[in-house]
């Protein structure tokens, strides 16, 4: 079971034994999605057409772009982020990664 607002499910919901665990799962940090990069497009076992220095190089910019917009009050998940580099090439995910952004609620 999934919610963004625990303190509005009612508590016979989340009583032990029925909620065993709870973990918060927040918004990618720029250490977690440079992870994420370079797990996704790095590596000699998947052919991506990028050298691991490239991926390196883009893996900081990545990181980059990720503090600027946390520091601007903005924030991405990491479902967001995979599903991105899932649909973008390496480039093109640094390139265009500032569209996936959302102001912190």
């Amino acid at each position: 079971m999934t919610t963004n607002h625990v303190e509005n499910l009612d508590p016979a919901l989340i009583r032990p034994g029925r909620v065993d665990l709870m973990q918060m799962i927040d918004d990618a940090t720029p250490e977690q999605a440079c992870i994420l990069f370079e797990r996704f497009y790095g590596g000699k076992d998947i052919p991506r057409g990028v050298s691991d220095e490239e991926v390196a190089r883009l893996s900081t910019t990545l990181r980059g772009v990720m503090q600027e917009e946390m520091d601007n009050g903005r924030s991405v998940s990491m479902a967001a982020l995979q599903g991105f580099f899932i649909r973008n090439d390496a480039q093109g995910a640094v390139a265009k990664c500032r569209d996936l952004f959302m102001q912190r609620r």
